[in-house]
């Protein structure tokens, strides 16, 4: 796959294969060989992955559902026609995209994509129709707003402007945006962003977050794939994935901190990864950063270990206001002039505070949950060490009166051999 390394299997045997000390060693390699799967991100979201772990829910044939429900919703009054399949280009293993234009005009090109709802829709038809039709309506110079959008039962159909040169993480890569995700973020060709330009593209996703914040909604997907580079202005895509309930990408790393419990405190992780990826041209796996690169410049890292060491994440991250003020982020200079304008019915404001609130509980019941399950770990971990040392004093202490005993016998065997010497002296006298 790419250039992916793979981990090696253990190895077999033809005889001796039931020997219970192999059945053991083999699931105790075979569980380390899992674990290395998972440990590389673009593994472990891939579908042969969660098909082998989750056959029940992965069987299903994704891209062909899609193509159904596009072809009902485009039937039933869409105004775009489908030219081009491109199947697992992105990320999301149920998100399908597709090539499209408009039916008046076959030589502008768009991209429209197809995605189920997730787990965290909260929202009922009506209000997922009306918060998408507010969103296409969002004018900003560092968001890119849906050309239409259309929600059923099923799923959300969205369309939105084509970038041929594909997103942050395709500009990473080198890569063309057509090509499969797994080939294409495995390939170990790519280029760094500049550090000027990193704070010129840092600095413009923060200001429209802290647009979008200021009208009630966060982004809560934000990561390098969801950025596009357009004349050299870094601008925001796929606004409706909240709307669509579906999880965050890097939920598996928040659900480890309990103090990202706010739509802006993901907001602020998610960009800490985002602009990790762009300063170091990979993606951090881990849910903290301990360690830099010494070689990595002073403010940058400054600013990712404000966002994603482990004392950050502890003891609660940074606003976005206040990542703005940053000397990273605030010398560098804005051109646009573009004025901002997002209008947000009341009802659209409610079903989207309600959304957001129904998805932070559903985080932090989870969160709550690996806070316990660490806990039950410490106590067994605690109850088997003190079993061992249990143990330890029982056998000493086994040992000691074995030792004991034995030198008890060696006297008293000692004191008759000198009784018995004694005794027949006493005879010959």
């Amino acid at each position: 796959m790419g250039t992916v390394v793979l981990p090696q299997l253990p190895p077999k045997k033809v005889f001796g294969n039931t020997d219970r000390d192999f059945i053991n060693e083999r699931k105790e390699a075979l569980q380390k060989y899992l674990e290395g799967i998972l440990f590389n991100p673009l593994l472990a979201s891939s579908l042969p992955v969660k098909r082998f772990l989750d056959p029940t829910n992965y069987t299903r044939n994704f891209l062909e559902e899609a193509r159904q429900n596009v072809h009902i919703v485009l039937r039933s009054g869409g105004s775009h026609e489908v030219t081009e399949v491109l199947p697992s280009c992105g990320t999301r293993i149920a998100k399908e995209y597709f090539l499209a234009h408009p039916l008046a005009d076959s030589k502008t090109q768009h991209v429209l994509w197809w995605a189920p709802f997730g787990p965290d829709k909260a929202m009922n038809l009506r209000d997922t129709h009306a918060t998408l039709t507010a969103l296409v309506q969002c004018q900003h110079p560092y968001i890119v707003p849906a050309v239409s959008s259309i929600a059923s039962e099923a799923g959300v159909c969205v369309v939105r402007p084509w970038f041929p040169q594909g997103s942050l993480r395709d500009r990473i890569h080198q890569t063309k945006p057509q090509g499969n995700s797994l080939v294409k973020y495995s390939s170990d060709k790519f280029i760094p962003i500049e550090q000027t330009d990193c704070a010129v593209y840092g600095r413009q996703i923060l200001e429209a977050l802290l647009f979008l914040h200021e009208k009630g909604i966060g982004h809560g997907h934000l990561h390098t794939g969801n950025l596009v580079i357009d004349n050299n202005v870094c601008r925001l895509l796929d606004l409706e994935n909240q709307v669509v309930g579906l999880p965050n990408h890097i939920r598996s790393h928040m659900i480890h901190h309990r103090k990202i419990n706010s739509m802006e405190a993901i907001d602020v992780y998610c960009f800490g990864h985002a602009l990790y990826e762009m300063v170091f041209s990979k993606r951090l796996t881990d849910n903290t950063c301990t360690e830099f690169p010494p070689e990595s410049p002073a403010l940058s890292r400054s600013v990712l270990e404000s966002i994603l060491s482990a004392e950050a994440c502890k003891n609660g991250l940074p606003t976005i206001a206040g990542l703005l003020t940053h000397p990273f982020f605030n010398q560098t200079p804005l051109h646009s002039h573009e004025k901002p304008s997002l209008r947000l019915p009341s009802s659209v404001k409610q079903a989207i505070a309600v959304a957001q609130e129904a998805m932070l509980e559903r985080l932090a019941a989870d969160q709550k949950k690996v806070r316990q399950q660490r806990k039950l770990s410490k106590a067994e971990a605690f109850v088997t060490q003190q079993s061992i040392k249990s143990r330890s004093k029982k056998n000493l202490h086994l040992e000691t009166n074995d030792l004991l005993a034995k030198n008890n016998q060696r006297s008293s065997g000692d004191f008759k051999s000198n009784s018995a010497a004694q005794q027949d002296m006493n005879i010959r006298r």
